[in-house]
């Protein structure tokens, strides 16, 4: 073989090699391509949910001031209101103790002229006359004190500070919006082995509890998987807050739920199904969220659970009762059927959680 036909040969196979080369850059080139667009379009997505972050945070710092702002004005009204009671009963009370003592001085000049008169009297020569004419001057000049009726003239705090901050509540608390509804159980939806109080406001369950009828164990309403049940109270439209009594139970699950949710047993009880709940579950709390629950911090463990709904915005909020700290939120998407209060009190446990679940009405 010549050396020219293996010098053909070998620039054949570079070339070849080349052209292969150079077409797996092409691809390389089209792939980073490729991922810078990807890089970019997550950067243009990224930027748009700050904005739109930011502009929700926003809406809540003005929504959050607007409340405020009615708290304000609500304390600023009942301020004046004080104030104004304060200043109509100070006027009054002045008024009178100056005009005790516009009376007492006029009493004080009558007596000083009298003293006058008499002194005048007494520089005059004697005389029968004057004999006579003192016996008349001392008989018109019988002035005597007479002082007007007392007046009490201290100032006690009682009746405008007080307890004036409980006093300020008990007003507060007739516009506070939401209220804390007044919920009670359904016991149409209740399991057939939970036990309700005469008045409807605690649950617990009850294994050695009579079987129920077998009218009421079909009733489509009737939870028949899962120990639960309902509230009465169906919501559709505003703010509605409650609150749980979870204390000294094991295990525990409150929330709300869609009218029409499955009574029976569910491939997941949880959002995908009509179910927005917090549960206590081996000692952690969990937000039931799917696919899989989401462990909910806490420092120490809630004797009251507070729920807090709102229709308009489709969210369901939970928070530490006692402290009010927040402890998780759903979105619950649009809203188009009612939903209920759902509870859960959960099995015995082994006698560990017979503790019944209760809804809590504050006294105040």
């Amino acid at each position: 073989m010549s050396n020219n036909h293996i010098k053909d040969t070998n620039n054949f196979c570079n070339k070849s090699l080349l052209t292969d080369h150079r077409e797996k850059l092409i691809q390389a080139i089209k792939h980073i391509k490729h991922e810078s667009d990807e890089c970019w379009n997550a950067e243009r997505e990224t930027y748009i949910q700050s904005v739109s972050v930011e502009n929700a945070f926003e809406d809540l710092e003005r929504e959050v001031r607007a409340e405020y702002e009615n708290l304000h004005r609500f304390l600023e009204a009942e301020e004046d209101m004080d104030m104004e009671r304060l200043r109509k009963e100070r006027e009054k009370r002045v008024k009178q103790l100056r005009e005790r003592e516009r009376k007492i001085a006029d009493q004080g000049r009558d007596l000083e002229r009298a003293i006058d008169t008499l002194n005048n009297k007494l520089k005059e020569e004697d005389s029968p006359k004057l004999l006579k004419e003192i016996k008349d001057l001392l008989k018109r000049c019988q002035v005597k004190f007479i002082p007007p009726p007392a007046l009490n003239s201290e100032v006690r705090s009682g009746q405008f500070v007080g307890p004036l901050q409980y006093r300020i509540w008990k007003h507060m608390k007739s516009s506070l919006y939401p209220n804390i509804s007044s919920l009670t159980f359904d016991p149409d939806t209740a399991h057939p082995l939970l036990a309700l109080d005469s008045t409807f406001t605690s649950v617990w369950f009850e294994e050695s509890k009579d079987a129920a009828t077998e009218e009421e164990d079909s009733s489509p309403r009737r939870f028949t998987y899962y120990y639960c049940l309902m509230g009465r109270e169906a919501f559709t439209h505003g703010r509605h807050y409650w609150e749980v009594e979870v204390a000294r139970k094991t295990a525990w699950r409150v929330g709300v739920a869609r009218e029409d949710v499955c009574r029976g047993e569910m491939d997941s009880s949880s959002v995908a199904n009509g179910l927005w709940t917090l549960a206590l579950k081996e000692g952690t709390i969990q937000a039931c969220t799917d696919p899989r629950p989401t462990t909910v911090p806490v420092s120490v463990q809630p004797a009251r659970i507070g729920v807090f709904l709102d229709c308009e915005k489709q969210e369901v909020s939970f928070y530490n009762a006692v402290t009010m700290t927040p402890l998780f939120s759903f979105s619950m998407g649009t809203l188009l059927l009612p939903v209920r209060p759902f509870f859960n009190p959960c099995d015995a446990d082994e006698g560990k959680n017979t503790a019944p679940l209760s809804l809590f009405a504050p006294a105040l």
